[in-house]
């Protein structure tokens, strides 16, 4: 097994070889510091949430609402029912709640996250 990757290897030119070696040590300085960055990911989570329950992103995602509510008043009956369904503000806010989630998943501590709490509050 280790005679097939370094006879792998020795098909690479030198430079190759120093761009794997390269990312390898930077892969390695991630992998060593990895509780530094699952507290900046984490915080970076955190920071997200915040914004769509009290920040300009709730404000966003209200305007974004009315946007496509008003863009679908000139639309067959059918057409405007399918789009404002499917894009409704429970869709878009499901849509953001799950994408910080995996990325919490993946990179942070898996922390729950939850942009419902305050989304009633300006209504």
């Amino acid at each position: 097994m280790i005679n097939q990757v370094i006879t792998y290897l020795k098909g690479f030119s030198q430079e190759q070889r120093l761009w794997i070696a390269l990312a390898g040590l930077i892969l390695g300085y991630i992998i060593y510091n990895r509780k530094q960055y699952v507290n900046l990911f984490d915080a970076a989570v955190i920071a997200s949430e915040e914004s769509f329950k009290h920040g300009d992103n709730k404000r966003k995602l209200n305007a974004a609402v009315k946007f496509i509510t008003y863009r679908t008043d000139k639309l067959p009956y059918p057409a405007r029912i399918l789009i404002r369904k499917f894009f409704s503000r429970e869709r878009i806010r499901k849509g953001i709640e799950k994408a910080l989630q995996k990325f919490s998943d993946v990179f942070g501590t898996g922390r729950k996250i939850d942009i419902e709490e305050a989304e009633n509050v300006e209504e």
